[in-house]
């Protein structure tokens, strides 16, 4: 599954050197997880994120335990970021903003985790269980 990523601040510009090189340690670690393809583009104007790389993730059912821990440790080292997770794949699209301004780091994480799980559709042989009234909505929605 291909999921683009993209990191936003409320406290840093785009082109700031403090926010890149942030941005640059979140897209190590999660280059130790999974393959990352990076695409220079000029962002779209106005937003905090413009100028960024395009950044898209190519997550295999193993990984994503992994990928939702490096996602949720980068968030908790600064209240002003921000995740924002795409995916399309065979027409569907789906995607969610995760921030850390009223959640817990274990909210976060399961929160991701249980996004990027629903997007194999319970493929590769793995069963998802089924949603429970406390799981979080994951199509379109801000989390944080």
């Amino acid at each position: 599954m291909h999921v683009r990523i993209t990191a936003t601040s409320d406290r840093f510009d785009a082109d700031d050197a403090r926010w890149l090189s942030q941005v640059g340690l979140l897209l190590e670690e999660l280059g130790r997880e999974v393959s990352l393809e990076t695409r220079h583009t000029a962002g779209e104007p106005g937003a905090k994120s413009g100028g960024l790389p395009d950044v898209v993730l190519t997550i295999v059912s193993a990984a994503v335990g992994g990928v939702a821990a490096v996602i949720g440790t980068w968030l908790k080292n600064s209240r002003d970021r921000g995740v924002h997770l795409q995916w399309e794949e065979n027409g569907d699209k789906g995607e969610v903003t995760v921030t850390t301004r009223n959640s817990d780091n274990a909210t976060l994480q399961a929160t991701v985790e249980h996004w990027l799980r629903s997007r194999f559709h319970g493929g590769e042989g793995e069963e998802q269980p089924p949603p429970t009234p406390d799981d979080p909505s994951t199509d379109g929605d801000s989390v944080g």
